[in-house]
Order: structure tokens, then sequence, then C-alpha cells
């Protein structure tokens, strides 16, 4: 049921305003992020970043520099990433080619951009 209601909610969020853009499914987001990091920006400023390690673990920096690792999966079309709590995704492809992601509650990310590997909690690419 929750699933069924987060889907509904951002069918209803996005649906007009986001049209023309290009939603990223499962695969084509792991190929994506898959050993790389993404750099986000919410409303032009710096937002956090996030490294995608194999096996779908991920480590979130914010903009302090304190870190959380989770995990990430699909759940109902969103990309659902459990730290502390759990928030879900749908990531765009806009038709400029950038991309950003909006939470199921309607918050929109920009990513400002994607880089070749993936940090851990001190900030250092692993290999």
């Amino acid at each position: 049921m929750r699933t069924t209601t987060i889907s509904l909610i951002l069918t209803l969020i996005c649906g007009a305003a986001f049209a023309e853009d290009k939603r990223l499914d499962l695969d084509a987001f792991f190929d994506l992020m898959d050993g790389r990091t993404g750099h986000f920006t919410l409303d032009g400023e710096e937002y956090g970043s996030e490294a995608y390690h194999p096996n779908r673990r991920v480590i979130w920096r914010d903009t302090d520099g304190q870190c959380q690792e989770g995990i990430w999966r699909e759940i109902a079309d969103f990309m659902c990433f459990q730290y502390e709590n759990i928030s879900c995704w749908q990531v765009f492809e806009a038709e400029d080619g950038e991309y950003y992601a909006v939470e199921e509650n309607g918050l929109r990310v920009d990513f400002d951009r994607i880089t070749e590997g993936a940090f851990d909690c001190q900030g250092v690419p692993l290999g």
C-alpha cells in the first residue's frame, strides 16, 4: 500500500512538469552511477555527495563532511536509500542531458556533476 501511495503522489507531482524528461529505470540508474559519485545541489546551493559502491552500498556526505553509510534498492519504480531513515527518489534525465532526482515528497535535487570513483567517509577515493 505504501509503495502504491508513493507512486501515485510522485506521479501527480511530476506528471506535467517533467513530461519531456526521461525517468531512469533501475538498469539505467545503475549504469550511470555504479562506481561513481554524484554531487548534488538544491536550489543552486551545494547539497551533498553520494558515492555508489559495489553491491548497492552507498555513502552520503553532507556539506559539513559528515558521512552515513547505507544501501539502495528499487521499490515500485523508486530508488530507495536506507541510511538512518529511508528516502525514495526517481531520477530523470532532462532534454539537455542534465540529471536530477525528485524525492517522493516532491523535493528536487540536481546532479551538479558525476565523477569517476567513489569516496570513503574520509573523502579518499576508493579504487
